[in-house]
């Protein structure tokens, strides 16, 4: 798979040009956010982005039945009901999200689908798995693995794109870990 080819399956078919750079800047102020404020925005991004889709549901929903009542009513519904699924499923979207772009970063650096399949599928539990309990450990990896798709879309070379992801990965980690010490005094006795 080469680098378009790659960008091609991480970014919408339809973007190119302008809008595909503006997009690739969008997820990498995202990627950053997530890895430098995790913990603090992941529930946010998840009630917005949850709630949107929840809105559109809704407002389709009511909107033929109830006319443009129905449409302002299940679209705000939709929107409050969505985001907080999404805060609820919060834990699941990030290993998703993990095993997701794992397997697209395998499935780049391998060529073999079935190693890549098997990357994805493990990356998605450990990402289950770790978001709860260590959700800035989560959110910085998934930050890492999008500023990744990223770099190589922006043509970077692999393994360029591959340590300045992990390195500002894991600066991303460290600040979170240490902002999260400060505000629970209990932790640094």
């Amino acid at each position: 798979m080469t680098d378009p080819q790659l960008a091609a399956t991480f970014f919408p078919h339809a973007l190119s040009g302008a809008g595909a750079t503006v997009y690739a800047l969008v997820l990498a102020l995202v990627a950053l956010a997530l890895m430098f404020a995790g913990r603090s925005v992941v529930k946010g991004l998840a009630f917005l982005v949850a709630g949107l889709a929840g809105a559109a549901f809704g407002a389709g929903l009511a909107g033929p039945v109830l006319g443009p009542v129905g449409l302002v009513i299940g679209g705000i519904a939709g929107f409050l009901v969505g985001g907080m699924l999404g805060v609820w499923l919060v834990e699941l979207g990030i290993g998703l999200a993990i095993g997701y772009f794992a397997y697209l970063a395998a499935r780049y650096l391998t060529h073999s689908l079935l190693l890549a399949a098997v990357v994805g599928v493990a990356l998605f539990f450990v990402g289950l798995a770790v978001s709860g309990e260590l959700l800035e450990l989560a959110t910085a990896a998934l930050g890492g693995v999008i500023i990744y798709g990223v770099l190589l879309f922006f043509g970077s070379p692999p393994l360029d794109a591959t340590v300045l992801s992990v390195v500002l990965a894991a600066a991303g980690l460290y600040v979170q870990w240490t902002g999260r010490r400060r505000r629970e005094p209990w932790r640094q006795g």
